[in-house]
């Protein structure tokens, strides 16, 4: 027990070191001191005390008199690195009935940040009241990077500031954007709007894609350590389908389709664009592409074409898509990224994705067909036995021709009237037959 006690010491001795030097901490408590009474200007004393599991962190003691009634007090006060808990007492003594003292409160790390805890508390016949603000920051509800459109919601502090590009470069200012706010919620598009900064105008290495938020007390100058995003161009909205094709023959798998977006991209980015098929058993991913080419054993890229003075622009799917229902997922990335295979569902890495709305590729209807011995030979080898061929439909529906024995010599229908779905092959002698008969577009009946 001694020696912890030695070596907590220590490290408290070290911290103290180091903040003398300029380092900023990464957990403080910012305390408000308010004195609401005074007792015949008899100067009470109010005190909170301030533990954690490696040390004492520091005594917060106000006089309460006529002259300081109404004042509010604030302390910046550091804890120590390490630490898991902090320990918190209030006392208000010296004057008969105003002796006050709480039991002692006790602070988590992980409950570190989660808005005000009152420590103190107000009572009629006494004269402060405390609020601690936890100053650590957290940003919730996104990941790095971010985009312009991204709102971003940052929780454990009481000023707050942002700063847009190098953070330790001293000719840059911080500028407000909140005070005594222990939570905000703060749209980057705005801020950057604000500044006149364009990122899809930006260099992917900028330094102004770096946005730095800070808090802390503004009018001691003191803070915690900053938070930073790095921000991206957000990716372009989904604008509706075009050119959807489906299959070319009931039994091909070369349907397709066309994406329009709502925006180009800059050299900095690429379009990461992801298939998935819809399943009973969980949607399927079919395949992935970029504007670069992410394989090399497939060359094949999104292109981009411009469908409306810059600010419609669309592509056509590379490959084929065999009949089903399907939607995609996309998002922008740094052209340097290499795409991860995203799930169904949004991952880290695919923190951006838009989903488009379900789309079906159908299967061209099949050619389908009936056969009959329409007549045999009148005589002996004369060669005049025919073969009804009726009831054709499917495929095009854009006139038919048929083929006997695999012979490769396909005979239409009737070339003048594409609707006629009948006919009637002559000149044949006795045999057994096989027959065959497809659409315009060679798709044969199966």
């Amino acid at each position: 027990m001694f020696g912890k006690r030695v070596i907590l010491q220590l490290i408290i001795i070290v911290f103290y070191t180091i903040t003398a030097f300029g380092q900023t901490p990464e957990y403080a408590y910012l305390v408000t001191t308010e004195v609401i009474n005074s007792y015949n200007n008899y100067p009470i004393t109010g005190e909170l005390n301030m533990n954690s599991d490696v040390g004492r962190i520091e005594q917060v003691k106000y006089p309460a008199t006529s002259s300081t009634i109404g004042n509010t007090y604030f302390d910046f006060i550091t804890i120590p690195q390490g630490f898991s808990e902090v320990y918190v007492d209030v006392n208000q003594n010296d004057y008969m009935e105003c002796d006050y003292s709480q039991p002692s409160e006790t602070i988590l790390k992980s409950d570190f940040n989660y808005g005000i805890i009152a420590a103190g508390l107000y009572m009629s016949n006494c004269n402060y009241v405390y609020n601690l603000y936890p100053l650590h920051i957290i940003g919730t509800n996104n990941v790095d990077p971010i985009c312009p459109l991204t709102k971003v919601e940052l929780t454990g502090g009481y000023d707050w500031e942002y700063l847009i590009g190098n953070k330790d470069d001293t000719a840059l200012e911080w500028k407000v954007l909140s005070s005594a706010t222990p939570t905000i919620n703060i749209n980057i598009g705005d801020i950057y709007d604000k500044e006149s900064v364009i990122i899809n105008e930006l260099p992917v290495d900028s330094e102004k894609r770096k946005i730095h938020f800070r808090t802390g007390h503004k009018a001691s100058g003191k803070y915690v350590t900053p938070i930073t995003y790095t921000v991206i161009g957000c990716s372009p909205p989904f604008k509706g389908y075009y050119n959807q094709t489906k299959t070319s023959c009931s039994y091909f798998k070369d349907g397709n389709i066309s994406l329009k977006i709502g925006r180009g991209i800059d050299p900095s980015e690429q379009l990461a664009v992801t298939l998935f098929k819809n399943d009973s058993n969980g949607d399927i991913l079919v395949s992935q592409y970029s504007t670069k080419q992410l394989s090399t054993t497939d060359s094949k890229i999104i292109v981009l074409e411009d469908l409306g003075g810059g600010s419609l622009y669309g592509f056509k799917w590379p490959v084929d898509i065999d009949a089903g229902t399907y939607y995609f997922r996309y998002q922008t990335l740094n052209e340097a990224d290499t795409p991860q295979k995203p799930d169904a569902s949004d991952s880290v890495f695919w923190d951006k994705l838009v989903k488009t709305p379900n789309f079906t590729i159908e299967k061209a209807t099949n050619v389908t067909f009936k056969a009959e011995r329409f007549s045999d030979e009148n005589c002996f080898n004369s060669g005049d036995g025919k073969i009804r061929v009726y009831d054709v439909s499917g495929g095009t529906g854009e006139g038919y021709e048929y083929e006997l024995n695999k012979n490769n010599n396909w005979i239409p229908f009737n070339p003048s009237n594409k609707s006629i779905k009948e006919v009637v092959i002559g000149g044949l002698g006795k045999g057994t037959y096989k027959v065959k008969v497809r659409d315009s577009k060679k798709c044969m009946a199966k």
